[in-house]
């Protein structure tokens, strides 16, 4: 047995339980405490997951079973693996549990299957690794979450559900992508003044079910996959999403927020010397381009000391490109999109390969990103002429289609994988951006038999994971760049391995959008960068000076834990906007480390023109704190009081107030004053920045 498990929140606020029986609600013995940091709640008769095996619920069988349990650590971390054998098939099911020490309301699982038996196992299905209910409190029970990503000025706008006794929600993703359209796969649930924040870890598609019990006393939780109903053959093992659930209690649901936020910088984002990975200041270009002219924009780089972290080359530079992507009447056009499979630098563009670009940007000491979607292939490429058994498609497939790869495949993944590790060596790359962008889900269901239903997909998902973690194990210091149509892949089992820097294809076209995406995501994917293109529509394309009010306004909107600049040719030759540029990259870095600390919108979400927009980051340990103020473009308000949070109201602060690129005068106030701090902003659009230390 396992002993002396820390009393903590998690298990005061879960002592109380109900557990999941079949279709009844079983109530735990009240005699001892019941919690999911607890043995007890991971014996056969109370885990918080089910299935059906060979027709019977899991709740009649798992008692029959032999179960067996060890623990371990990987670090800090607490590892605990409850293992549940049927004596007659040998479906072995274990149980991977992670506890935090430094955060004891949280707890990660994940399930795994395995047929450790001779013959084919009975049908598993309908497996649900969150399955389990907690007590409600009188009221209704709220639901907070947010939209997914549809290249729309929507993308991530904070959703709400409330429903009382007898009511229920559901949540479930689009098409096969984690955060496709409908919504994220997080949620935040209150019932009264306490509630549970949790992660469905499925980078494919996933459904989440709450129910709120006729008699007002329990919440029934359910989620997994939409669909299994499947066999494994001798030896072979699967896994399910991953559920990582953090209980808070104090009524106060932004705070627990930023309990999350913080879990996610520790435990669930890619790490650089024991912290989260610093988003880059990203400089973008487009792939069918001509290297010489990349290599003179380097160049050119280099000469005026622009501070750049990282150069990124999106799609467009393989295959046979014929410079055509803008003109769809001409009979040659060949868009980036057409010549996915064909993974070899186009000599057009690339007379000598791309290791030339990587080389330099080495000798320079800028980091290099490049574009690769190597999920899908169009009919007919290099790829697919190769390795027909790679790929899967639709039925019946069309002359322009596209194949999806079937990752399940050990062939099709070693094969991927080693594509993309040698790209990774030759071309000198030190981030990779993995772009996908089709909906999978069609392709997984056709590919599947009556008695594999989910298989596809599962092998899929499962090979997607394997591919990341051999591709960082085998390039140390690499870093991934998470995309997928623009945020439709943001899942917590994502977010571990990669960064986010085109988190919609919408966002970097549209201002309002932009400040509403920073803000909605915040509360659930931290780890992302704000984009800004520059074309000939901002006034930064014409001659200077850069530094107006609404050149600031558009820069400082995009702030986030990264940043992506795309700058093309405006620069060069323009003196006035290389100093403007170095400047503003100044600022950004002096703020960027405020991005990682607890996050506070000061007024409610909006995409309107007329409305302001203000965030505060506080850093409670240091006793300091940013605010950036927004006043958009049709606002008829001059001046706004701030609410400022987390201050002490009797100590002094030292306030300074930023409205150019200059440092501001430095004055001290009373925490009680600050707290309603009012800016005025006499442009529209307008912006200003807030940086306060208390004494």
């Amino acid at each position: 047995m396992i002993k002396n498990f820390r009393t903590n929140r998690l298990v005061r606020f879960l002592s109380i339980f109900l557990f999941v029986a079949g279709n009844a609600l079983v109530l735990c013995a009240q005699t001892r405490a019941h919690d999911l940091t607890s043995p007890d709640l991971w014996k056969p008769a109370h885990v918080p997951f089910s299935f059906r095996y060979n027709g019977k619920e899991s709740t009649q069988l798992l008692p029959q079973w032999q179960a067996s349990q060890e623990n371990s650590a990987d670090g800090n971390i607490q590892i605990h693996r409850y293992v549940y054998t049927d004596p007659s098939t040998h479906l072995k099911v274990t149980a991977e549990i992670r506890l935090y020490p430094d955060f004891p309301d949280v707890i990660d699982w994940v399930l795994r299957f395995r047929n450790d038996g001779t013959a084919d196992t009975p049908i598993i299905e309908n497996i649900l690794p969150l399955h389990w209910s907690i007590p409600a409190s009188a009221g209704d029970c709220i639901i907070r979450h947010a939209q997914g990503s549809n290249n729309s000025a929507a993308d991530f706008t904070p959703l709400e559900e409330s429903f009382g006794p007898g009511g229920s929600d559901h949540l479930e993703s689009s098409n096969g992508r984690s955060s496709d359209t409908n919504t994220l796969p997080f949620f935040n649930l209150q019932t009264g003044d306490h509630g549970l924040i949790g992660a469905i870890g499925w980078t494919g598609n996933w459904k989440a079910d709450f129910n709120y019990a006729a008699d007002g006393k329990t919440l029934l939780m359910a989620s997994g996959m939409k669909q299994t109903h499947l066999l494994l053959h001798p030896g072979e093992e699967i896994r399910t999403p991953r559920i990582v659930l953090m209980s808070w209690t104090g009524g106060n649901w932004q705070e627990s927020q930023n309990s999350w936020r913080r879990l996610l910088f520790a435990h669930y984002s890619p790490q650089v010397n024991g912290q989260a990975i610093r988003g880059p200041v990203l400089f973008g270009s487009w792939g069918s381009e001509p290297i010489a002219d990349k290599l003179a924009f380097i160049q050119w780089v280099h000469d005026h000391k622009i501070p750049m972290d990282v150069y990124a080359v999106d799609a467009g530079w393989y295959g046979a490109s014929v410079g055509l992507e803008n003109d769809p009447t001409n009979p040659e056009w060949n868009p980036w999109w057409k010549n996915r499979g064909d993974w070899y630098p186009s000599h057009r563009y690339y007379p000598n390969g791309i290791r030339p670009l990587g080389a330099a940007l080495k000798k320079d000491g800028i980091g290099f990103s490049l574009w690769i979607e190597p999920e899908t292939t169009m009919a007919g490429k290099k790829i697919i002429r190769d390795h027909p058994d790679w790929f899967i498609h639709r039925n019946p497939p069309a002359k322009q289609d596209t194949w999806l790869a079937n990752l399940g495949n050990p062939a099709a993944l070693k094969g991927i994988t080693d594509m993309v590790s040698n790209f990774i060596t030759q071309f000198e790359m030190t981030w990779y951006r993995q772009d996908f962008n089709i909906p999978p889900e069609v392709f997984w269901q056709q590919a599947d038999t009556p008695d594999r239903i989910g298989m596809t997909e599962i092998g899929h998902i499962e090979g997607l994971y394997k591919m990341w973690d051999d591709l960082l194990a085998r390039h140390p210091g690499l870093h991934i760049d998470n995309c997928a149509s623009g945020g439709r892949r943001l899942d917590i089992e994502m977010m571990s391995r990669s960064f986010v820097f085109w988190r919609t294809d919408n966002g970097f076209a549209d201002t309002l959008a932009e400040q509403a995406q920073t803000q909605a995501l915040a509360y659930w994917v931290p780890e992302n960068e704000g984009f800004e293109t520059y074309t000939g529509s901002t006034p930064w394309t014409k001659p200077g000076p850069y530094t107006t009010p609404k050149s600031l306004y558009l820069m400082r909107l995009g702030y986030s834990n990264g940043y992506g600049i795309t700058p093309g040719a405006t620069g060069v030759n323009n003196p006035a906007w290389v100093a403007w540029i170095k400047r503003a990259i100044r600022e950004y870095r002096e703020v960027q480390p405020y991005f990682y600390a607890d996050f506070y919108p000061l007024l409610p979400y909006s995409r309107g023109e007329e409305a302001w927009t203000a965030w505060q980051w506080n850093r409670p340990e240091d006793k300091d704190g940013l605010v950036i103020v927004l006043r958009r473009p049709k606002s008829p308000f001059t001046t706004m009081e701030l609410g400022l949070k987390h201050l002490d109201p009797d100590a002094t602060y030292r306030v300074e107030i930023r409205t150019t690129y200059d440092k501001g005068p430095v004055r001290e106030m009373k925490g009680s004053d600050l707290a309603h701090l009012q800016v005025q902003l006499s442009a529209a659009p307008g912006s200003t920045l807030v940086f306060y230390r208390q004494k």
